[in-house]
C-alpha cells in the first residue's frame, strides 16, 4: 500500500497493516501508484539487539530501525503496534518535509483548518466532535497532526475516539487554538510565544538525529507566522462550534 503523508509517497509492506484497527482509517491518505515512493516501511525480523522498540512500554515488544530511505519494522502483535509503525513512517516523513508531527486535533472548515492543542482531558475529542456534528467540519484528526511550512496542516489515519475517523487529509492553517474550558465562548489574545511554547509541549520527539530542539522551534516559528493564534475558551455546547466558524469568517 502506498500512503501519502505531505508530498511524499510512503510504501507500507501489507504485513504491517494485519492488525489495523478501527482507530485506523487509512483511506483519506492513499497515494496513487503513479507517485514515486520517497520511504518505505518494511516488514520483516531484526536481528537481537538492533532497533528501538515501537512501544517504549514494552521493550521486549516489536522493534524498528531506520535505514535512510528504508524503515524496518518487526511484525505488529497488536493493533497499536500498526498504529506505532505508521506513525513512525509518518513523522519520519514530516520531519524531512521539514514539518512537525504533534499530538493535537484539527478540523476544516471549507479547507480552513482549525489546530486544537491542549494536554490530555483539555477537551480535543470533544471540540472535534462539536465542529463535526454541529457545524459540518471537516475532521483531520483528534489525536495526531503535521504541520508543515506554508501555512499546511495535516490530518493522520489516527483518531483517539471510534466517531470521529479522519474525513479530510491536509487543508490551509488558518488558526491554532490554545483550549480551555469555561462557562462561555470566547477567544483571547496569546502571544507567539506562549503558543509556540504550547505546541512545543504536544511535538513528537523527532527520531534520532533528524531534528533538534532548536529545529524544532525554528520550524514551529516559521509554521505558526501569520496563522491567528488564540486561546479558545468554551463548553461542551453545540454553540461553541457555530462560535468558531463565525469567528473564522471575521476579517
Amino acid at each position: 500500500m502506498r500512503l501519502r503523508f505531505g508530498d511524499w509517497s510512503v510504501g507500507v509492506d501489507e504485513v504491517l497493516l494485519t492488525q489495523a484497527g478501527a482507530r485506523c482509517t487509512l483511506e483519506p491518505f492513499r497515494a496513487t501508484a503513479e507517485e514515486p515512493l520517497r520511504l518505505v516501511l518494511q516488514g520483516g525480523a531484526l536481528a537481537e539487539g538492533q532497533g528501538t522498540p515501537l512501544d517504549p512500554r514494552h521493550p521486549s515488544g516489536p522493534r524498528f530501525r531506520v535505514e535512510g530511505e528504508r524503515v524496518r519494522v518487526e511484525l505488529p502483535q497488536a493493533e497499536l503496534d500498526t498504529e506505532l509503525a505508521l506513525r513512525v513512517g509518518m513523522q519520519l516523513a514530516t520531519l524531512r518535509q521539514g514539518g512537525l508531527l504533534l499530538h493535537a486535533a484539527a478540523v476544516a472548515f471549507q479547507g480552513s483548518g482549525v489546530v486544537a492543542v491542549g494536554p490530555s482531558g483539555a477537551g480535543k475529542s470533544t471540540f472535534t466532535r462539536l465542529c463535526a456534528r454541529a457545524a459540518q467540519a471537516d475532521v483531520l484528526s483528534d489525536e495526531v497532526v503535521a504541520l508543515y511550512p506554508g501555512g499546511r496542516v495535516e490530518g493522520s489515519p489516527f483518531c483517539s475516539e471510534l466517531d470521529l475517523p479522519s474525513s479530510l487529509a491536509r487543508a490551509r492553517l488558518a488558526a491554532v487554538l490554545l483550549l480551555a474550558k469555561g462557562p462561555e465562548e470566547r477567544m483571547e489574545e496569546v502571544s507567539a510565544q506562549e503558543a509556540i511554547a504550547a505546541l512545543m509541549g504536544q511535538v513528537f520527539r523527532p527520531l534520532p538525529g533528524e531534528a533538534s530542539s532548536g529545529d524544532i522551534l525554528q520550524r514551529l516559528a516559521r509554521i505558526t507566522e501569520g496563522v491567528r493564534l488564540r486561546r479558545f475558551v468554551f463548553r461542551k455546547d453545540e454553540a461553541a462550534a457555530a462560535f468558531v466558524k463565525r469567528w473564522l469568517d471575521e476579517p
